[in-house]
Formats: C-alpha cells, structure tokens, sequence
C-alpha cells in the first residue's frame, strides 16, 4: 500500500517538475514529457486496478493542465506535442481536446504496457523501454490526430515530425533510469510486484 501511495505522489510530483522542464529549441522544443513518461514506467510495475487510478489522475490534470487558452499567449516552450503544434503559427487558433478524454488513451495505452510486467518483474528493462517508447509515439499520435478531427484538417508540418520523434527517443532515454527507481523503491517498501493473472494454478 505504501509503495502504490508514493507512486501516485511522484507522479503528482512529475507534473511539478513538468513546469521547470526546458524544451530543446533545435527539435522545436521537444522535451522530456514526465508525467506521462512516468505513468507508463508506472504501468509496468503497478496492479491493473491501480493502473486505472494512475491513467485517471494523470489524464485528468494533463487535459486541466492544457485547456484551451488564447493563441497569442501559447509560447514556443509548450512540452507536449499538442500544445507545441497549436504553438506554431500555421496551426493557431485550433481546438483542444475536452476534459478527460485522455483518460481513455492512458487507461489503453496503460493496459498494454501490462502485458511486459513479467519482464520487469524478472529484473528486465531491455522490453519494457521499447513498449514505453511505442507507447510514447502512440500517445503522441492519437492526441494530435485527436487535435486534427476538432480542426477538421490533418497537416502534419516538419516540426510535428521532428518533435514526435524526439519526444519518443527522449523517452526511450530516460526510461531506464525511472524503472530502475521504481524497482528500487518496490524493493525499499518490501513490495512485491506480481504477476496474478500470469501465475499458474496451484494443482
């Protein structure tokens, strides 16, 4: 219980640390998206029912976080793919997406990175780094193109490329480190990450 209490607060802390995260001018100002880079390293380690809350918290205060606000006060540092397109000038004054709708594709993209708790579980990070990688893009993918039913139009600039993919390899980068902090932590509160529905029946 402890372990999935300070879970929830570190992924409440990476949206703190969000705010003072610079973006990489020369990749159009992709940068290290943690909240949602720390929900899916979450995802490989934590129960299925608390996956559901993680996807809830974090879809929650990432659609609060980029409601729709004025374009002319839209900055070039926007960390999200999303914001960061709206930000450019041939994509300004388009829609955002409603309240909690990110929920939907956290709480899916979350339940696949399930399917690489065994690995984790056995100490691995080579699987679980690639399917947070995937999962990175896919995310990044489905809120643009989310974006792109609002606006009616699909353009898909040089700097959309650009920074998908960099967000993406930035996440494969740092993804190591967080799983290794979180098996750490696991081990500190004597939590023991199970694989229920993977465990064969007694006989």
């Amino acid at each position: 219980m402890i372990f999935l209490l300070a879970t929830i607060l570190l992924q409440l802390l990476a949206f703190v640390l969000q705010e003072y995260s610079p973006g990489f001018a020369m990749a159009h100002y992709a940068s290290i998206m943690l909240p949602i880079l720390f929900f899916f390293v979450a995802s490989v380690a934590v129960p299925y029912p608390m996956m559901l809350v993680l996807a809830f918290i974090t879809g929650l205060l990432w659609d609060a976080r980029h409601l729709p606000t004025p374009p002319q006060i839209i900055g070039p540092s926007a960390e999200n793919l999303s914001s960061g397109v709206i930000a450019l000038p041939e994509l300004a004054a388009t829609g955002h997406l409603p309240l909690g709708a990110s929920i939907l594709i956290f709480a899916a993209l979350g339940a696949m990175l399930q399917g690489v708790r065994p690995q984790f579980n056995r100490g691995r990070i080579e699987l679980p780094v690639l399917m947070i990688g995937l999962a990175t893009a896919l995310w990044l993918a489905a809120e643009y193109l989310l974006h792109a039913l609002i606006r009616g139009s699909i353009p898909v600039p040089y700097g959309v490329l650009t920074k998908w993919v960099t967000n993406t390899l930035l996440a494969m980068l740092c993804a190591p480190a967080l799983l290794l902090i979180v098996h750490a932590m696991a081990a500190f509160f004597h939590y023991e990450i199970r694989n229920d529905g993977l465990r064969q029946p007694p006989p």
